[in-house]
């Protein structure tokens, strides 16, 4: 169901955005981005009551001047009632802000859906290397997995098997282990951290080069009894899904792409921790201050 509306909201999105895709990506952040920016201060004019809204900043604004002339005076029975008075003209204008939020979701969704698929990754060129990472359980360790040579396609790994069959091993990840242990010497108990690498599944890795193509090339994987199919687009203006999963537990549990990151101006990185791209970081520092930016410049409230 999900896969279905993704491909509905491409098949709506991309015969608007795609143009996009022949600029630099740089300026198609910057672009996307402020257009986000309008979609959010636009919406406000059929959404709010505008004269209201500029009566409120109006007598916000002349608050603020009270509020200084009052501090100066060392009046503090006037200070709280311009700020209580200018919290309760806030409660006003929040109430304005429910609608705009509801108006701009449906074209932001649409956008950012065409966003994720499209602006996260550098398509591959034809010729360039592309990492493609098979993951298994961590019970094929040691097992060898088959990628299906075929026309146009060249692995280029350096190892001692045949280029296409590689060799299944662990998929680790680094983690700090809390021990404890007695001083042999003072009989204290002593606390120490150590990093220890920990094994979170199995993975097999191929390098391919591959000539452009206007269709995606169905790369197949077999393991055991299994064939998965991966799709790889090269020399075009899009790229194929970087990750398919097939399922916890099934002979091949998924197959990505290892694909270069876009990143603005080649510096914005992303946050982990967050699980935001790098594209999105950039997407929300210049989104975020041009909804200021507009509304200043168009004088909508």
């Amino acid at each position: 169901m999900l896969e279905w509306i993704n491909q509905a909201i491409l098949a709506l999105a991309d015969p608007l955005f795609n143009w996009l895709l022949c600029l630099p990506m740089d300026l198609t952040l910057v672009i996307v981005a402020v257009g986000t920016g309008s979609i959010i201060t636009f919406s406000r004019l059929f959404t709010t009551n505008q004269e209201l809204l500029k009566r409120c900043a109006d007598d916000k604004q002349r608050l603020k001047e009270l509020m200084r002339e009052a501090k100066a005076a060392k009046d503090q029975p006037a200070v709280q009632r311009y700020r209580l008075t200018f919290n309760m003209i806030g409660l006003t204008t929040l109430r304005q802000e429910g609608l705009p939020l509801l108006a701009a979701l449906l074209p932001i969704a649409i956008l950012g859906t065409w966003c994720f698929q499209r602006l996260a990754f550098v398509p591959p060129k034809a010729g360039e290397t592309v990492m493609v990472r098979a993951y298994f359980p961590v019970s094929a360790v040691g097992n060898l997995a088959h990628l299906v040579p075929q026309t146009g396609l060249r692995e280029v790994t350096t190892a001692a098997q045949s280029h296409w069959i590689q060799k299944i091993v662990a998929d680790e990840i680094e983690e700090v282990v809390k021990l404890s242990e007695t001083d042999p010497v003072t009989k204290q108990v002593v606390t120490r951290h150590e990093k220890k690498k920990k094994a979170v599944g199995a993975c097999a890795t191929w390098h391919l080069q591959a000539d452009a193509r206007t269709a995606p090339d169905p790369l197949e994987i077999r393991y055991q009894n299994s064939t998965v199919s991966k799709a790889l687009l090269v020399g075009q203006r899009v790229y194929a899904p970087d990750l398919e999963l097939y399922g916890i537990g099934r002979p091949i549990e998924g197959v990505q792409l290892v694909m270069k990151p876009v990143k603005f101006l080649g510096l914005v990185p992303g946050i982990g921790a967050l699980g935001m791209a790098p594209w999105m970081v950039a997407y929300f520092l210049i989104a975020i201050p041009s909804v200021s930016l507009i509304k200043k410049l168009s004088r909508i409230y």
